[in-house]
């Protein structure tokens, strides 16, 4: 990904990694962004932000269930519809335009920050 220097990629991960730590998710909403100032194309960014999250989803487990906060119960319930799902996404990406993509991640972003301030 050209044009994303090593401070502006360390901004991005920590700050992804807040978000992932303190939501469970969010840092993709810093990293995609991030990933296409640097004129990536946008299912790379989109698939790349899911490698990094991935990581970050591993560290932020690991310290929830240091906290206490991990129901296994739900998870295993989660689970098996999770990774269907995720399998259909990816193999959708490869389907969607990029405009459309970002339209549709920018939607989400919209209902999903709308969501949270009216609760």
């Amino acid at each position: 990904m050209n044009g994303i220097t090593k401070s502006r990629a360390a901004a991005a991960g920590f700050a992804g990694g807040i978000l992932n730590g303190l939501f469970g998710s969010g840092g993709g909403a810093v990293a995609v962004p991030v990933l296409e100032w640097g004129n990536g194309d946008p299912k790379r960014c989109h698939a790349l932000s899911v490698a990094i999250m991935f990581f970050l989803s591993i560290v932020s487990t690991v310290g929830n269930i240091f906290l206490g906060y991990f129901p296994l119960d739900t998870v295993k319930s989660l689970l098996p519809a999770g990774i269907l799902g995720a399998s259909v996404g990816a193999l959708a990406l490869r389907r969607i335009n990029n405009d459309v993509l970002r339209r549709i991640f920018g939607a989400f972003l919209i209902y999903s920050g709308g969501r949270m301030l009216l609760q």
